[in-house]
């Protein structure tokens, strides 16, 4: 933004489409090495190079509080694992939206393990050997103790 008006700025030099003609001198000179000296002005002022903080290997405040967040959510989170023949309940509140009254039932039916698809999905039986048709994550299985 320059004088209230917008010019873009490419790699090489500015995209002048939308500057007038008395500001693309000092435009130029602004963004492009200067030829006598062959220095930018940063670096004149501050005697380096502009470097961008992934360049220059040193973490954001946005990486660093991802990976704070990350770390944290890691240590709380309970990982469920079942085995193979394992007896579960699955979420009924997934199979019934509708019936979502305080006195449904938060658990339903008592399903096998039938094999397992990824790290945390499973594919669930009837005990009858009925397969479930979908795949069930473990957040939505709880291990039934008998």
């Amino acid at each position: 933004m320059y004088d209230e008006e917008l010019y873009k700025k490419s790699w090489n030099d500015p995209l002048l489409s939308c500057v007038s003609q008395e500001d693309i001198p000092k435009i130029l000179v602004e963004t492009t090495h200067s030829h006598a000296i062959g220095e930018t002005p940063f670096n004149l002022v501050y005697d380096s190079e502009a470097v961008l903080p992934a360049e220059a290997g040193l973490p954001t405040y946005r990486q660093k509080y991802k990976h704070l967040m990350a770390r944290t959510y890691n240590w709380r989170v309970k990982n469920k694992q079942f085995k193979i023949g394992d007896l579960v309940l699955r979420l009924y509140s997934i199979t019934h939206p509708k019936d979502k009254d305080k006195l449904s039932p938060k658990w339903e039916g008592l399903y096998r393990i039938n094999r397992m698809i990824g790290p945390r999905t499973y594919e669930l039986e009837k005990l009858n050997g009925d397969v479930i048709p979908r795949t069930w994550h473990a957040s939505n299985l709880t291990k039934y103790y008998v």
